[in-house]
């Protein structure tokens, strides 16, 4: 990729994030609603990402101008650099349009709009899509370092183990200790950060209640949401929360079929996580991580399905800011 499409497309990215935040500020004004803060994430306070947040207050901070926080410019900075990662783990399966496309189509994902708050979502996929980029070019330890950050990012990447695990044995060949080696060192992410805490004294209130302020609630089977979605009167948000699993649940084998099977386990380790919660307010989070669709989507031959999916997204993704403010 040249340094001029890497630029346009971190620039593109930016002035998007810009542009949804004028306008979630915008309805928040208008509906007299709270804008999001970091506390919306589920996981704000676990990981590297406030630490990250940390730094940029202190080198940069004096210099964010109005309403945006260190937390949202990183939150910025990160979706930028995942939307070019994006494209180059495309381009490894299809010509660079289609790529571009790919990022396009995560970009204006409904639920995309968490990547313009202050949570872990965006430097999440950022490194989760790099990790994935690696194993597959057989760069053991770039790729388990990236590893390690989304590990660290997000209680819930380390279920993105099994996913690299297996792109890896397929494309590690002769290579496939140091592949074991790299998804080790992915792991330590997440082990390194709770050796952390444990050396801090724990977490506030403990770790089973930590346990489940990170996400890690299993309250129901992993089909209720979708029940219910046909059995109760959902409320709108929760509705299309629920729709968004059913569309990505079908899309696993197919992405099975057309790519990897690392990349459908991906797929089902984090929908399975918001399936079994019980809530519905993870589910589309989760599925704005699932870069996997977004590239199967970018793959049709047909250019008409790609400009009407990306069409049609935009307009629930426009919808999803005035819902989810």
């Amino acid at each position: 990729m040249s340094p001029s499409a890497v630029l346009r497309i971190a620039l593109a990215a930016t002035v998007f994030r810009a542009i949804s935040f004028l306008v979630a500020v915008f309805v928040a004004n208008v509906f007299q609603k709270a804008a999001a803060t970091p506390a919306d994430s589920a996981a704000a306070g676990f990981g590297i990402y406030p630490l990250l947040a940390r730094e940029v207050s202190r080198l940069a901070g004096r210099s964010i101008p109005g309403a945006a926080t260190p937390e949202l410019l990183l939150s910025w900075l990160a979706f930028a650099g995942a939307m070019v990662m994006m494209q180059r783990l495309a381009q490894l399966d299809m010509e660079d349009e289609r790529a571009e496309s790919a990022a396009l189509l995560a970009a204006v994902f409904p639920f995309a709009s968490v990547f313009g708050h202050a949570s872990a979502d965006a430097l999440f996929l950022l490194f989760a899509l790099a990790a994935f980029y690696c194993f597959r070019q057989g760069q053991w330890i770039a790729g388990g370092v990236c590893g390690a950050v989304a590990t660290a990012t997000l209680p819930a990447g380390i279920l993105m183990l099994p996913g690299l695990a297996w792109t890896g044995w397929r494309s590690g060949g002769p290579s496939r200790t140091r592949m074991v080696i790299a998804l080790l060192v992915a792991a330590g992410g997440f082990a390194g950060y709770l050796t952390y805490l444990y050396y801090l004294g724990g977490p506030p209130g403990g770790w089973s209640a930590s346990a489940g302020e990170w996400g890690f609630r299993f309250n129901v089977v992993p089909w209720t949401p979708i029940r219910q979605l046909f059995t109760s009167h959902l409320a709108s948000l929760d509705a299309l929360n629920a729709v968004m699993a059913c569309i990505f649940l079908v899309a696993v084998p197919i992405v099975w079929w057309r790519f990897d099977g690392g990349y459908a386990l991906y797929m089902l380790a984090l929908l399975w996580l918001p399936l079994t919660s019980g809530r519905f307010d993870g589910i589309g989070r989760a599925c704005a991580l699932m870069f996997p669709t977004f590239i199967l989507i970018a793959g049709v031959r047909w250019r008409g399905v790609r400009v009407a999916t990306a069409i049609a997204s935009s307009m629930f993704y426009a919808l999803n800011l005035v819902l989810w403010q």
